[in-house]
């Protein structure tokens, strides 16, 4: 991350795209879809 004169950040492609700690926003994406299948599944099995 690059900073300009004027106090502006710049970033890359790549960096503008990264989520926090430059975990990248799919890997977010699928871990949390993951979870929330394992959460209805749960759900599903305790209610049969």
């Amino acid at each position: 991350m690059h900073k300009e004169a004027d106090g502006q950040v710049v970033e890359s492609a790549t960096e503008a795209r990264a989520g926090f700690l430059d975990r990248p926003v799919l890997v977010v994406l699928v871990i949390s879809t993951v979870l929330a299948a394992a959460v209805l599944v749960g759900i599903w099995a305790w209610m049969v």
